[in-house]
């Protein structure tokens, strides 16, 4: 059973991190390629149950997993992660577009957005532990994946990232490392030594 998926944000929205992508960082921190969508929004934009289902999971402490539901659909399970706020409860039935919480960045991100991922029963791609690709579900078409530009950006720090590198990925040249680093001093006591898992600012 194919699903036939709304889209899981309300308002206008970017993808900023697609399915499958495979950067060395975040193969370094998680093992495999990103199994889902991310949808670039600002935080507490409604996040909305992509069909009909039955809440299962409902996690509202914001630990490294961030806040985050897991809803059970006849034809597999959908994920929502990095909430500010869980408003769906495990047991309810939700429809499509159902109001179930409230996006943010809560856990491991790098900036305010929806991580959406699915489970397709019988459909999952090869080498991605059962998850699949939610886009070709779509009843409307998703956008061009862009970079988002939110208020406050910020970055978890991959294993053998530097200021130089973060520079190089946000600025496009090295040279302005110590923009990130003016940013946060109050983390950094030494611009030659950052560590993996610290939340940098980038102004």
């Amino acid at each position: 059973m194919d699903p036939k998926l709304a889209i899981p944000v309300a308002g206008i929205y970017t993808i900023s991190f697609k399915f499958k992508e495979a950067p060395q960082w975040y193969l370094d921190i998680f093992g495999y390629p990103h199994n889902g969508l991310d949808f670039a929004v600002a935080n507490d934009t409604p996040v909305l149950a992509t069909d009909v289902g039955t809440v299962i999971f409902a996690d509202s402490i914001p630990d490294g997993d961030g806040c985050g539901i897991i809803i059970q659909h006849l034809w597999g399970t959908s994920l929502y992660w990095h909430l500010n706020k869980v408003i769906a409860t495990v047991g309810a039935t939700v429809r499509k577009g159902d109001l179930i919480g409230l996006s943010g960045e809560t856990g491991y991100a790098t900036g305010p957005h929806l991580h959406f991922a699915i489970k397709v029963t019988g459909k999952g791609a090869a080498g991605m532990q059962g998850w699949t690709d939610p886009e070709p579900y779509f009843t409307e078409e998703a956008p061009v994946v862009s970079e988002p530009a939110p208020v406050e950006r910020t970055h978890i720090v991959g294993i053998g990232e530097s200021l130089w590198s973060l520079a190089t990925k946000y600025y496009g040249n090295g040279l302005e490392w110590q923009r990130i680093y003016k940013a946060n001093t109050d983390k950094i006591s030494n611009p030659n030594i950052i560590y993996p898992l610290q939340r940098l600012l980038i102004p």
